[in-house]
């Protein structure tokens, strides 16, 4: 082969390596691509100032094995309080925290189908409780002022303390307040139906419910 033959051989090969790292080049240099200028469909600038907009610590909450505290759902989250996010609201965020530059596609993409599994079920778990307590003040409210009743709050109180992981604080703070509302009115409109022969007890005569029961005329105000 002559010199010139050598000189356009090598000229080629000189060419098709340049080629070749262009190619290899060119996924490296399209990862590395800022966000696009313009946002997602359904994707608001504004959204992203709600970025983390809360305290929930997200990537502990997504690294739990099993299920989450129902307590956690206090935390809050894009401006909202985790019981409060929808299905819809982690669709959403998927879209629009990487659009915004906070966090690369399939890291939030992972953090958030996690956490998406861990806040639903919880929701659910505490809905339960939500049912419950609706029932349960329903019922308080049209409770008579009588002992059975008063054996009843005891009753729903002792219930309170054992759903109380089913609940958030703020719910078991809710009802154990009307529990004790209730009770005061109770043992304030308590009185002994008139009949033939018997007077209408005191309104304010406080009597425990669970003493034996005493005969009207030989029953005393609490001296407390």
């Amino acid at each position: 082969m002559t010199s010139y033959g050598k000189s356009a051989r090598m000229t080629v090969l000189a060419i098709l390596a340049v080629l070749g790292l262009q190619m290899a080049a060119l996924p490296a240099v399209k990862a590395q691509q800022p966000p696009p200028d313009e946002p997602p469909q359904d994707v608001n600038d504004e959204d992203c100032s709600k970025i983390p907009g809360g305290n929930a610590p997200i990537n502990i909450l997504a690294r739990l094995k099993g299920g989450m505290a129902v307590e956690n759902l206090e935390f809050t989250y894009f401006k909202k309080k985790l019981y409060q996010l929808t299905q819809q609201d982690f669709d959403y965020l998927k879209k629009i925290i990487p659009y915004c530059g906070e966090q690369k596609t399939e890291q939030i993409g992972y953090i958030l189908d996690r956490l998406s599994v861990l806040v639903l079920e919880a929701q659910q778990i505490r809905q339960k409780s939500i049912d419950w307590i609706k029932d349960t003040v329903e019922k308080l409210d049209k409770m008579p002022a009588t002992k059975a009743s008063i054996e009843d709050i005891h009753n729903l109180e002792a219930e309170l303390k054992n759903r109380q992981l089913e609940m958030t604080r703020a719910d078991g703070k809710y009802l154990a307040l009307k529990l004790n509302e209730t009770r005061d009115r109770l043992y304030q409109e308590a009185s002994v139906e008139q009949s033939p022969g018997k007077e209408a007890q005191d309104t304010d005569l406080m009597i425990s419910p669970f003493l034996p029961e005493v005969p009207a005329d030989e029953r005393r105000p609490d001296p407390s």
